[in-house]
């Protein structure tokens, strides 16, 4: 019997490495993986700051979003200045998700197409249903050693990385990456 449970786990676990390959599955496991934590009362705020940490190390091109977010500037920093910043994005990151995971409704996703350009990049359009409205989200993803990843994500028009590329450019053009890291560290340490 043991032999036949493993032998059914053998032809099984091939097919769903290969289901999480797709990039509307990336997105699917990534909202499953928030709305998780989201409808989890028994995790403190701090337990879901961590679990929504490793939620974004998981599903989430950090290096991707870093050089898109910093642009031209990307290139100018040193090793350090670039680890330390996708550090201090992903911590962005957390606190911006989490007061999101706060106004979580049991909300709804519908995933309503998938595009992939040149085998590395793809959009997975989705539609969030609450009670009063339908909110577009688009997720970009890229795809680094064959596992695709969300590096931006669109909702209702705005760009996560181009609203922090707005919000950083003044920093960056005055202090270059290391003020922007040293600003973003000091904003973060006041959470």
């Amino acid at each position: 019997m043991k032999s036949i449970i493993f032998l059914i786990m053998l032809l099984v676990m091939p097919s769903l490495a290969l289901a999480a390959q797709e990039p509307t599955d990336r997105v699917k496991l990534g909202v499953a993986d928030i709305i998780g934590i989201a409808s989890d009362s028994a995790l403190s705020a701090e337990q879901k700051k961590q679990s929504l940490s490793n939620v974004i190390e998981k599903h989430v091109d950090l290096q991707a979003s870093a050089q898109r977010v910093l642009g031209k500037y990307w290139r100018q920093a040193n090793d350090t200045e670039k680890r330390q910043f996708m550090l201090l994005l992903k911590g962005v990151l957390v606190d911006t998700y989490i007061i999101l995971l706060e106004e979580y409704d049991n909300q709804t996703v519908d995933y309503t197409s998938e595009t992939i350009k040149k085998k590395v990049y793809a959009t997975v359009d989705t539609e969030i249903h609450t009670k009063e409205n339908v909110i577009p989200v688009s997720y970009r993803l890229y795809q680094r050693n064959n596992e695709w990843k969300i590096y931006d994500f669109v909702a209702e028009g705005l760009s996560m990385i181009r609203t922090f590329s707005n919000d950083y450019r003044r920093t960056l053009k005055q202090s270059g990456v290391s003020g922007l890291n040293e600003a973003l560290a000091a904003k973060l340490a006041q959470k």
